[in-house]
């Protein structure tokens, strides 16, 4: 899922430690994202009405997590690729990745917390994640770093904090697989998860056409553009299949077809 930085309301987003003795790991994060430092997460606790409304970015021990608002109820929310891993069944994703051979290279332009790179991982030797906005980066990098010695796969998945566009076009290669999961708003009674809700409440969608018409250029093999099942096609282009499921749908552009 893809997110504009310019747009992101900073105001409501700061750096927090889990304790003081990780106060300076803290602020070296809160300067290299450009958000503002708050301070210890215990001693604000002290401090909810000056805070109420706001989400931290907090610095632990061994994890770096988002936390809404000061509530002890408020649970972490992190890139948990070992939950998924657990969680992963037979998806209609693996499917639009068929013929890809081992030694292939996907781009998944759109990365927001990476839950479906876990998938991608899994299938190719190399896949590279995308994602705009530096805190949602920093969560997918340390995700990755906390579960590889468990998952072997995410050996081969790297993090690019950079625009999806401006990326592709300075591509030198042109990679098998482009990926991309525009954020679609909830439909009828369902309600997005936590991880997800939490991304639209702290960041604004960018208009991803653009973005797609680029990946039809730039991918060797396909693209595949996941939408909500009742969406439109992307950009008004009819894909070459689709796949769908209870909620989601997966439109496959073939490009050795076209």
């Amino acid at each position: 899922m893809a997110f504009n930085v310019l747009d992101m309301k900073e105001s409501t987003l700061f750096v927090a430690s889990s304790n003081e003795q990780l106060k300076p790991k803290a602020l070296t994060l809160a300067k290299k994202i450009k958000l503002p430092f708050a301070g210890n997460l215990e001693s604000l606790k002290q401090q909810k009405k000056n805070f109420s409304g706001s989400s931290f970015l907090v610095v632990a021990e061994n994890l770096i997590y988002l936390k809404k608002e000061l509530s002890g109820t408020s649970k972490p929310i992190f890139c948990d690729f070992l939950k998924w891993d657990k969680e992963s069944k037979k998806s209609n994703l693996i499917k639009t990745m068929r013929g890809l051979p081992k030694p292939s290279v996907i781009i998944d332009a759109t990365a927001g917390l990476g839950k479906d790179a876990l998938v991608l991982s899994s299938l190719v030797e190399k896949v590279i994640l995308i994602e705009i906005v530096p805190w949602v980066s920093v969560l997918l990098e340390d995700g990755i770093k906390n579960s590889r010695d468990s998952l072997p796969d995410l050996m081969h998945t790297s993090v690019i904090c950079s625009n999806a566009k401006k990326f592709l076009l300075g591509l030198k290669f042109k990679p098998d697989a482009i990926y991309l999961d525009p954020m679609f708003e909830n439909t009828g009674k369902s309600k997005a998860k936590r991880e997800v809700q939490a991304l639209r409440d702290l960041t604004v969608q960018t208009d991803e056409e653009e973005l797609f018409k680029v990946a039809l250029k730039k991918a060797k093999d396909r693209v595949v553009v996941k939408r909500h099942k009742k969406a439109k096609n992307l950009g008004g282009i009819k894909p070459t299949f689709s796949l769908k499921g209870r909620v989601v749908r997966y439109d496959v552009y073939s490009l050795k077809l076209s």
